[in-house]
């Protein structure tokens, strides 16, 4: 990867969110309520603040992440660039179980070599091949990439780019991300670097 600071961001809250169900592929229109809106303008509003250099949003195929990006592409003046391959984990036979069951079943998703898999889904290692080939197709654009993409999605990605333990930062939500929280990554010579996460405003 050769741009050397990446912002990611997860969408803003909607009501699959508030209820609290694991949804996949069906959850691809729901849309921001009322409060995810509001987020997004905090989320927007913070990267504005930080003058970046040649900023360049990004949003997965997802309703809610493009409405997420909206706002923060309006006031840098710039287009939301649609990715493809940054979209939600695919839950596979979860789909339709509450949150809580990533907990109390968590077991289940173990697999062998420290992996994570949802059966008739997509496994952590899956995730970050896409999100990792998706983010190739911006590397060699000058400025700075934002991406707003979901929370299993980024969960998976950021293990991927940080070359952490898989299971333990899965069980342990070391990545779990609140609705429009936003993480500022720099590359540095031996890797990629958290530098900031703040929460949505």
């Amino acid at each position: 990867m050769t741009f050397s600071r990446l912002f990611l961001a997860r969408h803003g809250q909607t009501t699959g969110n508030a209820a609290g169900v694991l949804r996949g592929v069906d959850s691809q229109h729901d849309r921001l309520t009322a409060e995810g809106h509001r987020q997004a303008q905090a989320l927007a509003c913070k990267l504005a603040a930080l003058n970046l250099d040649s900023p360049r949003v990004y949003a997965s195929t997802y309703t809610r992440a493009q409405q997420t990006a909206a706002p923060a592409a309006e006031l840098l003046g710039v287009p939301v660039t649609v990715l493809e391959g940054i979209q939600e984990i695919d839950p596979g036979d979860w789909r339709g179980r509450p949150y809580s069951h990533l907990k109390t079943g968590f077991g289940e998703l173990v697999g062998p070599g420290d992996g994570i898999s949802f059966s008739g889904g997509e496994s952590q290692r899956d995730v970050a091949d896409r999100f990792e080939a998706a983010l190739q197709s911006v590397l060699n654009l000058p400025g700075t990439p934002i991406v707003v993409s979901h929370g299993g999605a980024l969960t998976s990605l950021l293990i991927r780019l940080l070359h952490v333990p898989v299971v333990e930062s899965w069980r342990s939500d070391r990545f779990a991300q609140a609705n429009a929280e936003l993480t500022e990554l720099t590359r540095k010579p031996d890797g990629w670097q958290i530098s900031s996460q703040s929460e949505k405003g």
